[in-house]
């Protein structure tokens, strides 16, 4: 087939070398890119524009000049099948490999940037006809195309043009794309090249812009970000070592009995109270009603609930309403982290709170995939939940327990570290904040240690603090602030 249809071809004559120096080219310069381009044989002033794959001819376009018409007019294919890429071949050339892929519209565009020093340079067909908005050739060639690292595309500055540079985008990769703009009066690379010369077809492509990336910017792209100033919780002598943003992520962990609840219930009653910030609990270990309530009424009062007035309780359940949300799984529902972020989603939205409290992560349905390891499965979550605070810029506090400990000679626990978690240390490691609680047994004093800070100057450095916790009022009295331990 190949040597039948090269027989349609033979060689230019002086009118279609003029033809093509009108259009800006140099005849003598046009013929050394050694193209296969002629006149069809039995059509004299008909050009033959040969598409050649491995280096043999697997079809051939011809067609006409018409005055101020770009390519070739009133043409027909020859041979079988869908054409291949024009100078297709240049693809498997070893030695183009660190040039730029420059893809252009029609035959005459890629003479255009051949001439103009550019040699590994494609054409698309353009006059085959479309499927769904796409060339058929494109398709074909993904294979080929897939792995090019850089691409600046040279389509036609008109709607079909601009429909063609999105689907050549679309099928080599957005990201390792570039588009090209033309200079004024232009509309393509043959006409740069016939008003500028080559030096404006290289300076056309030289400038070519990249498809925007999502997630890569230059510095001056990105914007700035809103204001997320950082609040200490007013527990005093705390504040120096924790405060608390939307977006980030505080690990509250301790050994059964130090208080994790209480303290987290301590930090954002205090933050309602003196800021109004609002809340959403997740709590998982103690009824909303009437335990957790029994806690709020108790910090609201600065009493206990059983000695509150009438009147007490409806302004302290009146506060809990303005300022906190819980969220309660039915008999029939699992807890499951999907289950969780599906209803923060909604729930954030509909009361737009600072901060979620998730109480005790270990409580939640954890529907780990199979062949994915314990640890390898809360790295993923936490990083969802993560992802979720920014997102939806909430501050979330998650209450986990530690793996079993055993108590040493004296009874008692030893001080846990994140890193003592059930399941991961990606809880020591993803943190912003983490805070370990402890006491020993019988003690009413513990020790509020926070032993990861992401962000000192924001969130404050690492340190400690001993306290008691006076049941009647659910408040923590710190009775000493003198530093780490």
């Amino acid at each position: 087939m190949s040597e039948l249809l090269q027989s349609y071809i033979r060689p230019l004559g002086v009118e279609a070398l003029a033809a093509i120096e009108a259009r800006g080219f140099d005849a003598e310069e046009f013929l050394k890119l050694d193209l296969g381009v002629g006149e069809l044989a039995d059509h004299p002033g008909v050009l033959a524009v040969p598409y050649k794959a491995e280096g043999r001819v697997a079809a051939i376009h011809t067609g006409t000049f018409s005055p101020g018409i770009v390519g070739l007019q009133e043409g027909r294919w020859l041979g079988m099948g869908v054409p291949p890429l024009y100078n297709v071949d240049c693809l498997a050339d070893a030695s183009l490999a660190d040039e730029p892929l420059i893809v252009v519209e029609g035959e005459m565009a890629c003479w255009a940037a051949l001439a103009s020093g550019f040699r590994r340079c494609i054409g698309l067909p353009t006059s085959l006809p479309t499927k769904g908005g796409r060339q058929p050739h494109l398709a074909a060639a993904a294979d080929l195309l897939k792995d090019i690292p850089r691409a600046v595309i040279c389509t036609f500055d008109d709607e079909h043009g601009q429909a063609l540079r999105a689907n050549i985008a679309d099928t080599i990769g957005a990201v390792r794309c570039q588009w090209t703009s033309y200079p004024q009066g232009c509309s393509d690379l043959p006409s740069t090249l016939r008003k500028f010369k080559a030096r404006g077809v290289a300076e056309t492509i030289q400038r070519a812009r990249w498809y925007s990336m999502p997630g890569f910017y230059s510095m001056s792209e990105l914007p700035e970000p809103p204001l997320n100033p950082a609040f200490g919780t007013g527990i005093v002598g705390l504040d120096e070592h924790m405060r608390l943003r939307r977006g980030d992520l505080t690990i509250i962990s301790g050994v059964p009995g130090a208080g994790k609840t209480t303290f987290a219930n301590e930090v954002f009653c205090r933050l309602a109270l003196a800021r109004g910030f609002r809340t959403i609990w997740a709590s998982f270990e103690q009824r909303s009603k009437p335990d957790h309530r029994t806690s709020l009424r108790t910090f609201h009062a600065g009493k206990p609930e059983i000695i509150m007035s009438p009147a007490e309780k409806e302004a302290a359940d009146a506060w809990i309403d303005e300022h906190f949300r819980f969220l309660v799984p039915d008999d029939d529902t699992e807890a499951s982290l999907e289950w969780l972020l599906d209803m923060l989603g909604a729930a954030v939205t509909r009361f737009d709170p600072f901060a979620v409290v998730v109480d005790p992560w270990n409580a939640l349905e954890h529907k780990r995939p199979a062949g994915m390891t314990a640890t390898e499965y809360t790295g993923v979550a936490i990083e969802r939940i993560k992802r979720f605070a920014r997102k939806r810029r909430v501050h979330v506090a998650v209450v986990a327990h530690p793996a079993k400990m055993q108590r040493n000679r004296d009874g008692e626990y030893p001080r846990p570290t994140l890193y003592d978690i059930a399941d991961s240390a990606h809880w020591a490691n993803k943190a912003d904040l983490g805070v370990m609680v402890w006491r020993k047994t019988g003690d009413n004093e513990a020790e509020i240690a926070v032993v990861k800070s992401r962000y000192y100057r924001e969130l404050g450095t690492p340190g400690a603090v001993k306290g008691i916790y006076d049941q009647s009022s659910a408040r923590l009295t710190i009775t000493d602030d003198g530093g780490m331990r």
